[in-house]
């Protein structure tokens, strides 16, 4: 618990407090699992801490485990209306711009299911039978779901307003990228887009470029690049409040359009009911507001 609580909000004082414990029992039992392990499951950086790579392949199995055992319990008790619709998509999207979705559509609707997420970045994972809407990055075609486009990706690079202040981006090239920190994402999947590729796309020899940071969880990355590592490229509409909120800046004009996209998809083989299609129409309603 003590674990699971402290890599989730990467804060061990709010851990704590969650958990009804000192912030020292907190560190101790941390201390004591790595101890045990032999490795370090956090980066720390003055009073701040972030999940090392082990450290979040630990974290993502022990949440999954808590998720089974939290479903499990709701099977129980869930109830005989069967008002629950359940959502799946990838992490950055369930992060990003589901959560903020389902916030919405709780603060505008009186009445409101309860809106359960799966969250999975291996894409056949959010097409189970258990799921009444997947939103999901280029699905292709899946037998017994109706898919529908939701947002084209566009990436383009983005810093902390600390890192441009100490490595200011001059002039309007793309090029000029390589003379600074980059911070790059592991690609599970091989149609995802990293650095290499995005700048592939532009045509730019790829020969110079130098990562250096990478991650394999692209909310590890986008909290890096905040905390002034680094650039990286963000995607549009999952990133835009961070933009907004000016905790992230873009550099340039200049981005990518990649050719993929976003979709919803409808899973046909179980009935449709009014929580389902209330939630759905929303859904597309949320994004269109973002257009």
């Amino acid at each position: 618990m003590a674990f699971e609580a402290a890599g989730r909000t990467l804060n061990f004082t709010q851990a704590a407090q969650e958990l009804h414990v000192s912030q020292a029992a907190i560190s101790k039992q941390i201390k004591y699992l790595e101890g045990y392990f032999g490795f370090a499951l956090f980066e720390r950086q003055g009073r701040k801490v972030s999940l090392s790579s082990r450290g979040l392949q630990f974290h993502n199995k022990i949440n999954a485990s808590f998720n089974f055992m939290a479903d499990a319990v709701e099977e129980y008790l869930e109830d005989e209306d069967n008002s629950s619709v359940t959502v799946s998509a990838n992490s950055a999207m369930s992060h990003y711009w589901l959560g903020n979705a389902i916030n919405e559509f709780y603060r505008t609707h009186k009445k409101t299911p309860n809106i359960r997420v799966i969250t999975s970045d291996i894409t056949r994972d959010l097409f189970v039978d258990e799921v009444d809407i997947a939103i999901a990055y280029e699905p292709g075609q899946r037998i017994g779901w109706k898919t529908s486009f939701l947002f084209k990706e566009e990436m383009f690079p983005i810093a902390s307003p600390d890192y441009l202040k100490t490595h200011p981006f001059l002039g309007n090239n793309p090029e000029n990228l390589f003379k600074h920190e980059l911070l790059d994402f592991e690609r599970i999947e091989p149609n995802w887009m990293n650095w290499k590729a995005w700048f592939s796309e532009l045509d730019i020899n790829t020969d110079k470029l130098m990562i250096n940071h990478r991650f394999n969880n692209y909310i590890v990355l986008i909290d890096s690049a905040k905390r002034g590592l680094g650039i990286t490229l963000g995607t549009r509409y999952l990133i835009d409040s961070k933009l907004k909120e000016k905790q992230l800046i873009r550099l340039s004009d200049f981005s990518v359009l990649s050719g993929r996209s976003y979709w919803l998809a409808l899973n046909e083989s179980k009935p449709m009911n009014d929580n389902t299609r209330r939630f759905y129409d929303w859904l597309n309603h949320y994004q269109a507001m973002r257009e």
